[in-house]
């Protein structure tokens, strides 16, 4: 499944802002995101089963983000990444 954008801790504009119950969605720009698994500055990243992104396979069609840094640990973490 293809994701849209990334939950979003402190957006720059709030569209819906007397939403009760929302969440904020980044559709587009640079933003943290959670990340699970080992990922290097420039891969592209798709949505994981566990609600954080992954670094994608080659030739995936599917990929929403490109990660702006680079990160060995192996668990789930957060990083910046350009949401497409």
């Amino acid at each position: 499944q293809r994701a849209i954008g990334v939950i979003s801790t402190n957006p720059a504009y709030m569209m819906n802002k007397d939403l009760e119950g929302g969440v904020y969605v980044a559709l587009k720009g640079r933003v943290p995101c959670k990340v699970t698994g080992s990922v290097k500055k420039g891969d592209r990243l798709i949505a994981g089963n566990n609600g954080a992104a992954v670094p994608a396979v080659p030739h995936a069609n599917d990929v929403f983000a490109i990660a702006l840094e680079s990160n060995g640990e192996t668990g789930t973490k957060t990083i910046e990444v350009l949401v497409l």
